[in-house]
């Protein structure tokens, strides 16, 4: 079946920033894959959405895995026969001190935060480059910029500083090709993958993080998605290779 209208897709699209980004993107009448390593989340929050009026589906990937994505991507292809947008937001978290993180979480880490993008989007841009356009917005944060600080410690911001870079070089390899490649990078923002790390952490970490925070406050999965759903339309047609901060002020 080859779909008319745009085709996104948003990995941890089952909830926090990834739910708000489909949501904002399905309004402007795009077909959002909800692509998520928890089917029965997806399939919640799939429901949610189209209780809304917005076109979208569930789908099953595991993002450290080259065959899950793959067939994930392939799937989505032989159904609309297009993939338009890529957001790549899923990702895990590791706040540890750098003498506790084990060779393993390091990995696990680096592997789902940083080649998870790199394979969602080796899956995609074959697909863009036929069609001679493209959209892809990775979800980084400001602890890739700023080596941490606030949540996220060693392993995290490596991974996130390392898709800065690949979203860089991403950007200046395709961007003739019609691929444009940006990147968001949030502060701490209030999902449930920010509450499970202030939930490990001391008493009064949220407010510390709130006083390092010019802007006075956290934000809030909208502002984020708000911000992908720009990068992602025409309005942002001139803005390449971006790592757009929505952070209140926090890497000033």
């Amino acid at each position: 079946m080859q779909s008319q209208s745009k085709v996104a897709i948003v990995t941890g699209g089952a909830g926090g920033i990834g739910e708000a980004a489909a949501r904002a993107i399905a309004a402007r009448g795009v077909h959002v894959v909800l692509a998520d390593l928890r089917p029965a989340a997806a399939e919640e929050t799939a429901a949610r959405l189209r209780a809304e009026g917005l076109d979208v589906e569930p789908a099953s990937v595991d993002v450290a895995s080259e065959a899950s994505v793959r067939a994930m991507v392939e799937a989505v292809l032989n159904r609309s026969g297009r993939v338009d947008i890529l957001v790549n937001n899923a990702g895990v978290e590791s706040s540890k001190p750098f003498l506790e993180i084990g060779l393993d979480e390091y990995e696990r880490v680096m592997r789902v935060n940083t080649t998870g993008a790199w394979l969602c989007c080796q899956a995609v841009i074959p697909a863009m480059l036929r069609q001679g356009s493209g959209y892809i917005v990775n979800v980084t944060s400001v602890a890739g910029q700023l080596g941490g600080g606030l949540l996220g410690t060693v392993a995290y911001s490596t991974s996130k500083g390392a898709v800065n870079s690949m979203t860089k070089a991403l950007a200046r390899e395709f961007a003739k090709s019609g691929i444009r490649v940006n990147a968001v990078s949030p502060s701490l923002t209030m999902t449930d993958f920010a509450q499970r790390q202030l939930d490990r952490l001391a008493p009064g970490t949220l407010d510390r993080v709130i006083a390092r925070t010019p802007i006075g406050r956290v934000g809030q999965a909208e502002e984020i998605a708000a911000a992908i759903a720009f990068l992602v339309s025409d309005e942002a047609s001139f803005v390449v290779g971006h790592v757009m901060n929505v952070d209140g002020g926090t890497a000033i």
